[in-house]
């Protein structure tokens, strides 16, 4: 079973090599660009952010607030199956590509921006705690994105055909697109709460160097 797993997964791979390539490479490039307009920030804007750090910081270091966990886990969970779901909903529109691609950037953006800030103003310790706050969730909610991407703009060519081969059976196609989808939204879910219950934990074992 596990052999078949792996095999299925090769396949795919091999199958979809190309929209893999595409989708890291305008990922790729929002983390570039976020991590370089770190540079453009006006002072007093660095100066904003480095004060809302430092009071995260010390709110790390003090121990979090038990009865806010539900809430950012709603916000949490709130914005990273809004990201699935409309990517789902893009994979149903001929049009949707451009918007698939837009979202990997702006993720991609997001990530860079949040890396790059802290490294250029903590340096090594940015550095260190930049891997605990953005790699354990991201190690599943990052592929989950861009399996998603690419399943959306593979289903967004598949009703292109589609209008041209009538021998597709769209409903079909639909029906595992959607359940596929349904299983990167799982996999998102638990992102999310290795982010609010998981991350926090190594990120607070780091937290007190940053204040120091």
């Amino acid at each position: 079973m596990l052999i078949n797993y792996r095999y299925n997964i090769i396949e795919h791979l091999r199958k979809n090599i190309i929209a893999y390539f595409f989708i890291i490479l305008v990922f790729s490039i929002g983390i570039i660009v976020g991590a370089l307009a770190v540079k453009t920030l006006p002072d007093e804007q660095k100066k904003e952010l480095i004060g809302y750090l430092s009071i995260f910081f010390n709110g790390l270091t003090n121990g979090f607030d038990a009865g806010n966990e539900s809430s950012i886990l709603s916000s949490v969970i709130y914005n990273n199956v809004k990201t699935i779901i409309i990517m789902w909903l893009l994979g149903f529109t001929i049009v949707g590509i451009p918007f698939v691609l837009f979202i990997l950037f702006t993720r991609g953006f997001v990530i860079g921006f949040t890396v790059g800030f802290l490294v250029n103003e903590y340096v090594m310790k940015g550095i260190l705690f930049a891997i605990t706050a953005v790699i354990p969730h991201n190690f599943l909610a990052v592929p989950a994105t861009l399996v998603t991407a690419v399943a959306a703009i593979k289903f967004s060519l598949l009703l292109l055909r589609g209008r041209k081969n009538k021998r597709i059976n769209l409903f079909a196609q639909a029906f595992n697109y959607s359940i596929f989808c349904a299983v990167m939204l799982c996999v998102m879910l638990l992102a999310s709460i290795i982010e609010v219950y998981a991350s926090p934990i190594f990120m607070k074992l780091v937290a007190g160097t940053m204040i120091k």
